[in-house]
């Protein structure tokens, strides 16, 4: 995840891969084992609209591996900030049950909890619990881009699922 100089999804596709991969000071990976979009996942469960723009399929220059890529423009960030910020550190105990059970029910919605509130990366593969933890990294990065007035973007790379 990397906070971009991006107005709008078209200013972000303009910006080459190399320039996005400088911006970002070196990309911290978060393994999604789950197969699952956390974004989508997060906006289901909650019933929330982060205004998440999804970007062409690209390849990267020097592996060849396809990617995709998920911006929120400068703007909407703005907008949606509040949203994501009551979801994430207002209400996290409605967040990780919506989460849970979204999810299926299965694990323990205390560990959902604590990946919200912590950020710390899961290893068991449970989508509840790494939506969560994506929550709290996209807060993190969302409350800086909207200080510098840029947006955020984050990469897939993988097979995953709505």
């Amino acid at each position: 995840m990397i906070v971009v100089p991006a107005d709008d999804p078209d200013a972000f596709e303009d910006l080459f891969l190399a320039e996005r991969k400088s911006r970002s000071r070196g990309w911290v990976i978060f393994p999604v084992r789950c197969g699952r979009y956390l974004e989508t996942f997060f906006m289901k469960a909650t019933s929330s609209d982060l205004g998440v723009a999804e970007c062409d399929e690209h390849e990267d220059d020097d592996t060849g591996e396809k990617f995709e890529t998920n911006v929120i423009d400068r703007d909407t960030l703005a907008e949606v900030l509040p949203k994501l910020r009551t979801l994430v550190e207002k209400k996290p105990e409605k967040t990780a049950k919506a989460l849970h059970a979204h999810g299926g029910g299965k694990g323990d919605v205390s560990r959902v909890s604590a990946a919200l509130k912590s950020g710390e990366w899961p290893e068991d593969g449970d989508a509840a619990q790494e939506a969560a933890a994506f929550a709290h990294h996209l807060l993190e990065s969302a409350e800086r881009a909207v200080t510098n007035q840029m947006g955020v973007c984050w990469e897939y790379r993988g097979t995953l699922t709505p």
